[in-house]
């Protein structure tokens, strides 16, 4: 190949088309780099760049037979920015199904907490409504100990009632409750 590199690009062409491998790797050595530079004015991933550029030489071996060029080096440019542009055009629409992909599930995301704040009224609504029916000494003792988090020796203190009476109270109230919402949701019954 050392000879290969001094031949001018007619001649490569020419051997080119014959399918002279040399000819094809002297065409290689020759411009690679310098399209590769020349690609990253337009496209910012050297990784991107070194695909375009290999790609544009594929389709030189591929097109080896047909191509007639008067200068292989602007046709060898033109075919680079040729697919620079596909690419950013491809990256924009890449881009555009992104964007609509993300409004679409932010749409989903707010309709689902719609749903969920919609269903969190339902149930506060269906446990107020139960807690009302109930008796206050039992519902005073279930709030306590569910709501705020208090230990039963505490909400007994509190009370001045014994231990055993505020387990009573709130085992009441969970059934009571347990049972409103198994009645309204099914489901939940499982």
């Amino acid at each position: 190949m050392k000879g290969y590199s001094t031949l001018s690009d007619d001649i490569l062409l020419e051997r080119l088309s014959e399918s002279d491998h040399k000819a094809f790797a002297a065409i290689f050595s020759k411009y690679y780099y310098s399209l590769v530079l020349y690609c990253n004015s337009w496209i910012a991933e050297r990784s991107d760049c070194e695909d375009i550029v290999q790609s544009v030489f594929c389709d030189l071996w591929s097109q080896r037979q047909r191509i007639k060029v008067n200068s292989l080096k602007s046709y060898l440019l033109r075919c680079v920015r040729h697919d620079c542009l596909d690419a950013i055009k491809h990256k924009k629409i890449v881009e555009a199904h992104m964007a609509k992909a993300l409004s679409v599930l932010d749409e989903a995301v707010l309709h689902n907490a719609a749903d969920k704040y919609l269903l969190y009224n339902e149930l506060e609504k269906v446990i107020n409504a139960t807690l009302e029916r109930l008796d206050a000494d039992s519902v005073a003792a279930f709030k306590m100990s569910r709501w705020e988090g208090r230990k039963y020796d505490e909400i007994a203190e509190i009370m001045h009632v014994s231990r055993r009476t505020i387990e009573v109270r709130v085992t009441k109230i969970v059934r009571e409750l347990r049972a409103e919402l198994v009645r309204l949701f099914p489901f939940l019954d499982k």
